[in-house]
């Protein structure tokens, strides 16, 4: 079936910007803000319900912003919502020089890029939550190499003085 809906996702670490993109009116946007949790998860579904958007007629777009991501992902994959995350220089690049820059307006350009874009994009699938541990460990495992690194350079600048 083809796609009715595209829904831009600005995500940061409390909040959530949607903007939901009708095929057939691309220039006109709804905006819904949401609070980054399960409770605010839940309530986007209650509002997607009311603008007639299903699991088979939308697609989510969201930049890969790293972890503030996992939970709304999981949430989705969850749901049956089809959902792809693009690389944020990759948007930038495709929108050219842009002035100005707030959720409301990353959510629009989002949502604007995945109705432009959306034979392109393939909704993702996230690896089973062994693997998905599994890599937040090693990312946290290299965190802590690079801070520990960090903090014996600076031991040795001390000992030096």
């Amino acid at each position: 079936m083809e796609k009715e809906w595209f829904i831009g996702v600005d995500i940061s670490k409390l909040t959530l910007d949607f903007a939901l993109c009708n095929v057939n009116n691309p220039n006109q946007f709804i905006h819904r803000q949401f609070a980054n949790c399960t409770l605010g998860f839940k309530k986007m579904l209650i509002g997607l319900k009311k603008d007639h958007v299903t699991s088979s007629n939308s697609l989510f777009c969201m930049e890969h912003t790293g972890h503030y991501t996992l939970a709304l992902c999981c949430f989705l994959q969850n749901g049956n919502f089809p959902f792809t995350k693009v690389s944020p220089l990759h948007l930038k690049k495709s929108l050219g020089l842009i002035r100005g820059k707030n959720d409301k307006i990353d959510a629009k350009r989002i949502a604007q890029f995945a109705c432009l874009h959306h034979r392109m994009l393939k909704p993702m699938q996230l690896p089973s939550a062994c693997l998905l541990k599994l890599k937040n460990l090693v990312a946290f495992r290299d965190r802590l190499v690079k801070t520990s690194v960090s903090l014996k350079m600076q031991l040795r600048i001390y000992k030096i003085l």
